[in-house]
């Protein structure tokens, strides 16, 4: 199905970060890299430790809020109306949702999922559980129980259903966005390529690692930025 509309928004760690959720880049947990830990050979190697990391991961996000920016977007959404904007997100948790945005896309999973690690057949479920080391979850097959996120070495979600609406869009808004995983950071240089080139946007604290791609890149928080790039917006529209 193509998309209706013809904006799309596109959010990383640093929307997150201004709600209190730690990035990637440059920090650590218990000494090891998120980089380490994210990754299917963690998993297979030693899920018990995976398991330590989501669960901690789990319990820092549980408290934490939506800011003015998540607010900004689900508004805008619900102003725009007709499905004109895609929002796709990097981020795990489920800010965006709580701030009263629908339909968003979780190119990376969702934190407070979890699923069969053997893909047994049974759908993803809401899991806000934390699981001590020995007390590790099992589906009903007997497999191993994952969180539902997707890990460096794996395929990301919905890629097809991304890159329709990329090929739909006239316009991309990054925020916060680190502009150094892929496939997430080609989308500006394909929109660059196309026939008629879409215009792009970022907002966020520090540039991209592919900033030039973009036509205006705004820095500072989320949270001051994306209302006010919004409520002008909506002015023009």
């Amino acid at each position: 199905m193509k998309m209706r509309g013809s904006i799309f928004v596109l959010t990383g760690a640093g929307i997150s970060a201004e709600s209190g959720i730690p990035v990637f880049q440059g920090t650590s947990w218990r000494g090891h890299s998120h980089y380490e830990l994210a990754n299917i050979e963690a998993w297979e190697k030693d899920p018990t430790l995976v398991w330590e990391y989501y669960s901690d991961r789990r319990v820092s996000a549980r408290c934490a809020k939506p800011n003015a920016a998540h607010v900004a977007l689900a508004s805008w959404s619900t102003e725009a109306g007709d499905g004109r904007l895609f929002l796709c997100t990097q981020n795990v948790d489920g800010l965006h949702e709580a701030a009263g945005s629908e339909d968003v896309v979780h190119i990376h999973g969702k934190l407070f999922e979890s699923r069969c690690a053997a893909d047994c057949g049974r759908p993803p479920f809401i899991d806000y559980n934390g699981y001590a080391p020995g007390e590790l979850p099992h589906c009903a097959c007997g497999a191993l129980v994952r969180p539902n996120v997707c890990w460096f070495g794996e395929q990301p979600y919905q890629l097809d259903r991304i890159y329709d609406a990329l090929e739909e869009c006239d316009t991309l808004i990054a925020i916060g966005t680190s502009g150094s995983v892929q496939p997430v950071a080609s989308f500006v240089t394909m929109l660059k390529q196309k026939p008629q080139p879409a215009r792009t946007v970022f907002l966020g604290l520090t540039e991209p690692a592919n900033a030039l791609y973009f036509d205006e890149v705004h820095l500072g928080p989320a949270a001051e930025l994306v209302p006010g790039l919004l409520r002008s917006w909506m002015k023009k529209k």
